[in-house]
């Protein structure tokens, strides 16, 4: 006797056909960050959901999970079990304003409709404006209020899982991205924006310019240290950035912002860089703090060396 995958395809089209599926899908359409959240095995969903919505949404989008077990197991040691993934919300959020935060969508996903994480995590979104949904294979226990809840009507973990996946690509396609097939070509939004791209370039890469943290704006005479930002700032770094701010976005990188940092005080790297940025009044200055290599004009970092050619490269060093 097979696995009972439970007529997936049935439901899959009811589900799509239904009036909760279409507010959903106005939702996600309508937001700019999606937040992914699930545990056990919707969280690895999430976690692949999240990926593959930024990875097809070229940029219009972008999806985040806490999917690190370095994060998830720290934020439960610093609060509990049913708050853990309201206090990862709150700390992601924290320097989004009012306006950003309407632009944001909780996609919750749960099997038994009972884990309540995600139903406090949906509590908080409520109360801070942000919209909510939830795919679930039964009814959540506990309704919170301006939650589309898209009820699957499963039996089996597996088959909700399975089931949510796929939705999350409806939910792209659903927003005008076509998911591209196994060794076929590109979806063709994604080919017309990378000729736009040849043609153009990008125009991030005209606005922004990227700053080191540690070493350009932050001394770091220690190093790492204790994972607190201690120093002071590099002489004449406030002075640079005002300059740069009138002609630029400053985008600050730094590994301080990677998302699987464990937290300090309770505190992320991103809200620790912005904390000392704010105390120094360097905040006004600066667009965004990341632990990605952003698209920039110019990149200004203590450790970097200007390519020309690997021949002078070699003969430099």
């Amino acid at each position: 006797m097979n696995v009972n995958i439970e007529n997936i395809e049935q439901k899959f089209f009811k589900v799509v056909e239904s009036d909760e599926w279409k507010e959903l899908q106005e939702k996600f359409n309508d937001c700019t960050d999606i937040f992914v959240l699930g545990h056990g095995g919707n969280l690895a969903v999430a976690s692949h959901a999240a990926i593959d919505i930024t990875r097809l949404s070229n940029g219009t989008k972008i999806a985040m999970c806490p999917d690190s077990a370095t994060v998830v197991t720290s934020l439960i040691n610093d609060t509990d079990f049913d708050h853990w993934m309201h206090q990862w919300l709150k700390q992601t959020t924290s320097t989004k304003t009012p306006d950003q935060m309407k632009k944001c969508l909780i996609l919750g996903m749960s099997s038994s409709g009972t884990s309540r994480d995600l139903i406090k995590a949906l509590q908080w979104g409520y109360s801070n404006d942000i919209q909510l949904a939830c795919i679930t294979g039964k009814p959540l226990i506990e309704k919170v209020p301006n939650v589309t809840e898209v009820d699957l009507g499963c039996e089996y973990y597996h088959t909700v899982e399975v089931l949510t996946l796929l939705l999350s690509y409806e939910l792209t396609h659903g927003s005008g991205k076509v998911c591209p097939p196994i060794g076929g070509n590109k979806p063709v939004d994604i080919a017309h924006y990378n000729n736009e791209i040849r043609e153009h370039s990008y125009p991030d890469e005209e606005k922004n310019i990227a700053v080191d943290f540690d070493g350009v704006i932050h001394k770091n005479s220690k190093g790492y240290y204790d994972g607190t930002i201690y120093d002071d700032p590099i002489e004449g770094s406030y002075e640079a950035l005002e300059k740069l701010s009138q002609k630029y976005d400053v985008v600050i990188f730094t590994a301080k912002a990677k998302p699987d940092r464990g937290l300090v005080n309770g505190k992320t790297g991103t809200q620790l860089v912005w904390e000392w940025l704010k105390e120094h009044d360097m905040d006004k200055f600066v667009t965004k703090v990341t632990a990605e290599k952003p698209r920039a004009v110019q990149y200004i970092d203590d450790k970097g060396i200007k390519f020309e050619s690997w021949k002078k490269y070699w003969s430099d060093n």
